[in-house]
C-alpha cells in the first residue's frame, strides 16, 4: 500500500512523488490493479526518493519496463523520472516541492495550481492534477464519488 495516506498532506517530497506516481499509473487503470503492485513500485522507484529517481537513466527506464513487480508502461515510467526531475528543480528553488505546492494553492488557488501542474508534469492533465491535489490533502471543494473512491482514503 501507499506510504502516504490519500487525503492527507505528505510529510516530504518523496510522499508527493509517490502520490503523483500513483495518480499517473491509475490513469486508465483501476486503483486495485495499481495498488496490488505498490510494494514493487516502492522498491523499483527507491521509495520515491526524489533525488534518486531524478538520477535514473534510460538504462534504468528500460530495466523497469521489464520489471514484473510494477505496471510495465515505459512512457509512464519515463514520466515518473521526468516528474522527479521537475520536483527536484522546484525544490531547489523553493526549499521543497511541498512548500512550493502549498504556496501555489494559497496564493493562486486550486484551479490555477491544477493548470500549472498539468503544464509542468508528465501524464498530469489539469483534471488529474486536481485529483492529485485532493489526494495530497488540499481542499478542492466538491468531490464526486468516483474521485473519492479512486483517489481518496481507502475504505
Amino acid at each position: 500500500m501507499l506510504n502516504v495516506s490519500p487525503g492527507q498532506r505528505p510529510e516530504n517530497d518523496a510522499g508527493y512523488l509517490e502520490m503523483m506516481t500513483a495518480i499517473v499509473f491509475m490513469g486508465g487503470l483501476s486503483r486495485q490493479v495499481v495498488m496490488s503492485k505498490w510494494d514493487g513500485f516502492l522498491a523499483a522507484f527507491e521509495r520515491f526518493d526524489v533525488e534518486k529517481v531524478a538520477d535514473f537513466t534510460d538504462v534504468d527506464v528500460e530495466r523497469l519496463s521489464q520489471d514484473t513487480r510494477i505496471v510495465r508502461y515505459k512512457a509512464k515510467i519515463r514520466a515518473v523520472v521526468g516528474n522527479a526531475q521537475q520536483m527536484q528543480r522546484i525544490g531547489a528553488e523553493h526549499g521543497s516541492f511541498g512548500a512550493w505546492l502549498r504556496h501555489m494553492v494559497d496564493q493562486e488557488g486550486i484551479a490555477a495550481t491544477s493548470k500549472d501542474l498539468g503544464k509542468r508534469f508528465k501524464y498530469m492533465s489539469e483534471e488529474s492534477s486536481r485529483r492529485y491535489l485532493y489526494a495530497v490533502g488540499e481542499d478542492i471543494g466538491d468531490v464526486d464519488e468516483k474521485t473519492r473512491r479512486k483517489y481518496g482514503p481507502a475504505d
